[in-house]
């Protein structure tokens, strides 16, 4: 999910969020994936859909969750809104309880769920490295050197004399008169001069997932949400700035590993559903990004894989396609589409009655047991039928 729309002010839900933060284009992210997300499950045969209620749901701002009232409550029941995904915790690292509370006490009393959205391995438009590994060049002691020299150095005050002219009665007088200045004096000594070299230290440092798993648990166990939402549970998967999942330590595998065991983790301390925004390109998935949908399945309730064709230059057979691939993936878990209501993130066009509709349907003939839009409040702020 992309944080860096201006207009968005916190963020926005986007299958093309990493480049987008950096300044890639989206021409440039499908050449990085070598036009797989056009391709990657043509061959899939027709998945059924899963046997599980439909959602209809919507990502929410902590901005607009402070300003829910009876009213507009009201209005998303009226829509048929049975889910929202509440911003919870930002890209800055800043948590938003008093309005996840807010959208609790106004949205529970009209059936609708509220789930914490947390944003995991983004932090102030930086990615974190989900297995804590990290390669620094350390300053390391090797000898103290002793040498003879200049300890130190002071000023001291000292009186200058000198003849001061004056004429008296025609003629020319001296007199001595003196000024203060300032000298500077050395002091000499043994010096003893520590030698440093730089050398490579590599290990792991997992305190960032520690203290974010504990304020997950912290979530779980004392806010009356019905679920957590994990977002940015990934590596970035932009090559050029070295946060794709294969160019991690160990390569795919231990990325792959590494993000599992982080939604795993969660999976132990939390009671309530568990969910996670996947991003969409099929088999290329777990080499970009770290994330494969059939271990995320071990752990979570469903999956919400961000399918914004907008920002693929894609149509509705691609939305179709990508949902069928990771329903297929998903162990029978319940796959809700994520989809923008709006044209793409290079293009905040409201999207149309009858567009946002075709996609639904197109995530619908993929075999998806719902939708969640991104997002309440901007875009198109019709709600799709789900047949």
């Amino acid at each position: 999910m992309i944080f860096g729309i201006v207009l968005m002010g916190l963020g926005a839900v986007s299958a093309v969020d990493s480049a987008t933060m950096n300044g890639t284009s989206n021409a440039t992210l499908n050449k990085t994936l070598n036009n797989s997300v056009h391709a990657t499950s043509s061959n899939v045969s027709k998945v059924t859909k899963q046997s599980t209620s439909s959602m209809k749901g919507y990502w929410m701002f902590s901005s607009s969750a402070a300003k829910l009232n009876s009213n507009s409550a009201a209005a998303l029941k009226k829509k048929g809104i049975t889910d929202v995904f509440v911003c919870t915790r930002d890209t800055s690292g800043k948590y938003h309880y008093s309005e996840l509370n807010n959208a609790i006490s106004q949205l529970k009393k009209y059936g609708i769920k509220v789930h914490a959205w947390i944003v995991c391995f983004n932090y102030n438009g930086h990615f974190v490295n989900p297995s804590g590994y990290y390669s620094k060049k350390m300053k390391v002691y090797v000898k103290t050197k002793k040498y003879w020299g200049i300890k130190s150095k002071y000023k001291v005050k000292k009186k200058v004399w000198y003849k001061s002219r004056y004429i008296y009665r025609g003629k020319w007088h001296y007199k001595w008169k003196y000024t203060w200045k300032y000298v500077t004096k050395y002091k000499k000594g043994w010096i003893y001069k520590p030698v440093y070299k730089y050398v490579a230290k590599t290990g792991y440092d997992t305190s960032y997932n520690k203290k974010l798993i504990a304020a997950i648990k912290n979530i779980n166990d004392n806010y009356a949400v019905s679920g957590i939402h994990l977002d940015y549970v990934r590596y970035s998967g932009v090559a050029k700035y070295g946060n794709a999942a294969y160019q991690q330590h160990g390569g795919v595998n231990a990325a792959v590993n590494a993000v599992t065991s982080f939604v795993k983790s969660v999976r132990s301390t939390v009671t309530k559903e568990l969910s996670a925004a996947v991003m969409p390109e099929g088999t290329k998935n777990a080499y970009y990004y770290g994330q494969d949908y059939g271990r995320f399945a071990d752990y979570v309730d469903f999956l919400v894989p961000m399918t914004y064709q907008g920002n693929y230059n894609a149509n509705n057979a691609w939305i179709t396609d990508k949902i069928k691939y990771i329903v297929s993936n998903a162990k029978g878990k319940p796959v809700y589409a994520g989809l923008t209501t709006y044209c793409s993130d290079c293009n905040l066009k409201s999207l149309s009655l009858n567009a946002l509709q075709q996609d639904v349907n197109s995530a619908n003939a993929g075999g998806a047991s719902g939708f969640v839009l991104f997002r309440y409040g901007f875009g198109c702020s019709y709600v799709p039928a789900w047949t």
